[in-house]
């Protein structure tokens, strides 16, 4: 049996992975909400260093690893999206890799989805990092009707839906 954990990362520092390990837990589903401080702070309360230092951590000591990071508009996009790939390539470039697509709800809900071009051009880029594991999530929300479903399907693959 496998034993996940999802998270934030912002408490996984070496000293509490230990003791995560001692605890069984062998795997990490892990969502890194932006790569610009500045950014990552009013999203999330806090600072994203222990966070952009995890998967090489996590990595390096043995867990499973899958990173998951939302486009955003207006907040996390492309640029910061590729960052981000690039911790992860760093760590391992067969960890698997999603880009979500963000949904207006609750304080975010002034904002504005994703498009197919927006997140068509952010999974071309990752995989241009050397990442070999990356799909697009909550195709739903930028594939609006069949027609868009079978184009996204004509340039990413449908390996690469998730």
């Amino acid at each position: 049996m496998w034993v996940l954990i999802e998270t934030n990362g912002f408490g996984l520092t070496k000293e509490n992975l230990e003791v995560l390990a001692s605890g069984g837990i062998d795997s990490f589903w892990l969502d890194i909400k932006a790569y610009d401080k500045k950014i990552y702070k009013e999203l999330c309360g806090a600072d994203n260093e222990t966070v952009l230092k995890a998967p090489e951590l996590i990595v390096d000591m043995g867990f499973i690893l899958e990173v998951l990071t939302l486009y955003i508009p207006g907040w996390v996009e492309t640029d910061q999206i590729v960052k981000i790939a690039k911790i992860v390539y760093e760590a391992d470039p067969k960890i698997p890799f999603t880009i979500l697509a963000f949904f207006p709800i609750h304080k975010l809900s002034h904002n504005r989805p994703p498009t197919l071009g927006e997140m068509i051009d952010a999974f071309k880029r990752v995989k241009e990092v050397g990442l070999k594991n990356v799909k697009l999530g909550n195709c739903h929300v930028f594939c609006k009707t069949e027609e868009d479903l079978k184009y996204l399907i004509s340039v990413v693959g449908k390996e690469a839906i998730g």
